[in-house]
């Protein structure tokens, strides 16, 4: 290999690595997979809760539709912490990856696979949808948008468990 070759090669992988940020699913995947610590930190934040314990993390995991024919979803990060709870965190740079109808879909494959054959609905626990995204997608200028259900007749949660969460990266001032 020539010197020019090599330093070609260099300046190639130096344009690769400046590029890469969380937003990357691979570096994204390597950096959390299996990463306890980091995931029950970012969790702890975006939820503003110090009481997550984590025990497994895994990236990219593949879930298949139970119909034929139906979309399965690689979820980006898939943790699970001491009281069963699951938190799916996608990264999303573009917009439309961070659909409000995806998470509620992938909320709902999330779902679907908590509770085995005759157990109680009672048993479903719950379930955290996180996307963090490169833009401000609702654009009121918030960091964190929380998504729960309630009640329109009147003021009161609807606790069922299901939660979603977008985080959006703060925007660089000019």
């Amino acid at each position: 290999m020539t010197e020019e070759k090599v330093l070609q090669d260099n300046k190639t992988v130096e344009q690769i690595v400046d590029d890469m940020n969380l937003f990357d699913d691979d570096l994204m995947s390597m950096v959390f997979d299996g990463n306890i610590e980091a995931t029950g930190l970012l969790l702890k934040i975006v939820l503003k809760r110090d009481d997550i314990i984590i025990i497994s993390v895994v990236g990219q995991r593949e879930f298949q539709s139970p119909v034929v024919g139906g979309r399965n979803i690689r979820l980006d990060i898939l943790a699970k912490d001491n009281t069963g709870k699951l938190y799916n965190i996608e990264v999303q740079r573009k917009p439309e990856g961070a659909h409000i109808r995806r998470a509620r879909f992938n909320s709902s494959m999330m779902d679907s696979r908590m509770l085995k054959e005759g157990q109680e609905f009672s048993e479903l626990r719950d379930s955290y949808m996180v996307f963090i995204t490169q833009t401000d997608i609702f654009r009121h200028g918030l960091p964190i948008y929380t998504i729960n259900r309630h009640f329109e007749e009147f003021d009161d949660v609807f606790d069922d468990g299901s939660h979603i969460v977008y985080v959006a990266r703060a925007e660089k001032s000019a």
